[in-house]
């Protein structure tokens, strides 16, 4: 399990501040949840957690250790993304089995971790389905399956449920949190549904234009909004 440190982060695009000054702790094996609507911030959050982007200052610190210089590939995160970004002309099983595979891992290390990363999420049965067989949901957890299948230690959900409709969401938003919890992952969800975040997250941050305005815990702020 990893510990997340944000120190004093802010980062601009032109003369848009998309982050200003955000300091937040995210504790190991925590599932945590960045709240707010379009623009305030979120997502720039995870790809400089990621190492997609860097801050124009501040710093952000795995374990009470600078990751800065970290290249992406070395940060030991998985992200999932929204719109699930699998390879169309791939099945499920090698879908899931990339993650080993840029890790330069042996074809039997990957093999073995591509079928306990299939079972987890319950897809074992349609390893050799492709994206288009497969429905929205199952598409979401072979994108889930993949983000786990590099050995990440941080997982990364970039309104990863927002795509499905209303009953899968519900579903799939427990499964989430059961197997973050399961994997003892440290783990980071944002998204703009309030009543998504107060069901899954031990604690919820409250983010507006690029500023936290409220950390705390989910009855907490529904009690002292």
């Amino acid at each position: 399990m990893t510990m997340i440190h944000l120190k004093n982060v802010t980062k601009r695009y032109g003369d848009v501040v998309a982050l200003q000054g955000m300091t937040l702790e995210i504790h190991s094996g925590e599932y945590i949840t960045i709240l707010g609507p379009t623009g305030s911030g979120k997502t720039t959050t995870l790809r400089l957690i990621a190492g997609l982007t860097q801050p124009d200052s501040g710093d952000i610190l795995f374990d009470k250790r600078s990751i800065l210089k970290k290249p992406p590939e070395e940060r030991e995160v998985g992200y999932v993304f929204q719109n699930f970004v699998l390879f169309p002309h791939l099945n499920t099983w090698n879908n899931v089995a990339f993650g080993g595979e840029v890790k330069g891992w042996s074809g039997e290390k990957t093999s073995s971790n591509t079928r306990k990363m299939l079972e987890l999420v319950r897809l074992h049965e349609r390893a050799d389905a492709f994206p288009v067989e497969l429905s929205g949901g199952m598409q979401q957890r072979v994108a889930l399956a993949r983000a786990l299948a590099s050995g990440a230690k941080i997982l990364l959900l970039d309104e990863p449920i927002g795509a499905l409709d209303a009953r899968l969401r519900m579903s799939l938003r427990y499964e989430l949190r059961r197997l973050v919890k399961d994997l003892g992952l440290t783990a980071i969800h944002v998204t703009h549904d309030q009543e998504e975040a107060m069901a899954i997250s031990d604690r919820i941050v409250i983010l507006r234009r690029g500023v936290v305005q409220q950390v705390g815990f989910p009855m907490d702020l529904y009690t002292h909004p």
